[in-house]
């Protein structure tokens, strides 16, 4: 029996006639399944927003508005929200607030094809407004997760966690993909857009119910936290060498990540002319090798910890760019097939990336004003998530705006993401004895 079947079988042995689990099992296994519901949410939302606004009219540049204007929203409210956030008892409160904010959010954004021609300008600024409650979602959740689980159990959690994700990742892409394949029509595409958006608000309230059941997460009240304190706060965390050093290294490796978001879209769509179904596979592609693989790489936590295997993570992501450039150099109907084939293998390591980076966080961040502190973090990292799309974009269109605009932009992006690597590599062999 493998590692992943043992741990199944961990959890099962905790249930009986009226589910009397140990406080570890149901802690896991309620993450496991809050997990999900997010992941539900995010694969009706995040991965058709393009396909929305391509549908009612959106040009390159608005494409990469799409994936950044929502960033510097959510940049915006990151830090006053980490505030708040460390004031609270328990930070599960914040998480349910902000879970709140983004369902009234969805709900108002499905009804954005009703503004006529006005309606991709109101569905870009409705977006972005929701993406602040939904980054201070992320950042208050990391913030409370290394409050109720011990940094022993962590992995594991994250493990059966990241697995339901995947597991989602595989299902409602092929689910929505063929949905939207069915319609021929334009204004029917976007009433299935339009549904997704209201049955991710429902979504969510179901999210919050699972919260509400996880025990635990009481921490000490910080009080009134003073403008002082905050730059008193900061300018401490500035010198804190293990947080710096870390933030660096991360965010130099999502400058290189967020790069092409918005240009593989538009390899996708304008230059391998992949429609709803075939957008779908590249996205259950990446998603079932990850959901296959995420088992070997949380043995290889466990033996190696978590700075090791993040490097496979970050190696595998720098070939996503050849994928392109070698599916879009082949006549369409093979350059389709080879583009998801490499694309697919591509994601190969990438789960390492999702369990290990926010363990990598949680090791150099202080307890003290601890969600401030991952507010910085992830203020920085959504600032570069807003730039870089558009960046990519906007050297794509230097270039030329041609096929060979497109290549030469993702041989760049190949470079830096493995200079990226060399960072992951040298830190993991500094801190390879602690």
């Amino acid at each position: 029996m493998n590692n992943k079947l043992k741990f199944l079988s961990k959890i099962s042995l905790g249930f009986r006639s009226s589910f009397n689990l140990n406080i570890f099992q149901k802690t896991t296994l309620l993450f496991a399944i809050e997990g999900v519901l997010i992941a539900l949410v995010n694969n009706l939302i995040m991965n058709n927003n393009n396909l929305f606004a391509t549908r009612m009219g959106a040009s390159d540049l608005q494409i990469s508005l799409v994936v950044a204007l929502p960033q510097f929203v959510g940049m915006v409210v990151l830090i006053p929200g980490g505030i708040l956030t460390d004031r609270l008892v328990n930070k599960r409160k914040m998480v349910i607030i902000s879970l709140l904010m983004v369902a009234g959010a969805y709900s108002i954004i499905g009804f954005s094809p009703m503004f006529g021609k006005n309606r991709l300008i109101i569905f870009i600024l409705l977006l972005s407004v929701s993406f602040g409650p939904m980054t201070m979602y992320i950042a208050s959740w990391q913030a409370y997760f290394s409050d109720v689980v011990n940094i022993e159990d962590r992995n594991t959690t994250l493990t059966l966690r990241t697995m339901g994700t995947f597991l989602i990742n595989i299902l409602i892409p092929l689910f929505t993909g063929l949905l939207l394949a069915s319609e021929s029509s334009i204004e029917n595409k976007l009433k299935i857009h339009q549904l997704f958006f209201w049955i991710a608000s429902f979504l969510i309230f179901l999210q919050i119910f699972v919260l509400r059941k996880i025990n635990g997460g009481n921490v000490k009240n910080q009080g009134n936290i003073t403008f002082i304190e905050v730059k008193n706060g900061v300018i401490e965390l500035s010198k804190n060498k293990r947080f710096v050093s870390f933030v660096g290294v991360a965010l130099f490796f999502y400058l290189t990540w967020q790069s092409d978001w918005a240009l593989y879209f538009i390899g996708q769509k304008k230059y391998l002319k992949l429609d709803e179904l075939w957008l779908s596979a590249v996205i259950i592609g990446g998603a079932t090798i990850q959901f296959l693989t995420i088992g070997f790489w949380s043995r290889m936590n466990e033996k190696f910890g978590i700075r090791l295997p993040i490097i496979m993570g970050s190696l595998g992501l720098a070939f996503c760019p050849i994928s392109m450039i070698i599916g879009t150099s082949l006549p369409i109907k093979s350059g389709q097939v080879v583009f998801l084939i490499a694309n697919t293998l591509s994601n190969i390591a990438f789960a390492s990336v999702m369990l290990n980076v926010i363990q990598c966080l949680l090791q150099v961040v202080p307890e003290k004003n601890k969600t401030l502190s991952i507010s910085v973090y992830t203020a920085l990292v959504t600032f570069s998530n807003a730039v870089m799309p558009i960046v990519g974009v906007m050297v794509y269109t230097a270039f030329g705006s041609t096929l060979y605009a497109l290549h030469a932009t993702f041989w760049l992006i190949f470079a830096f993401r493995l200079v990226a690597t060399g960072f992951w590599t040298l830190r993991w062999w500094l801190l390879r004895n602690e």
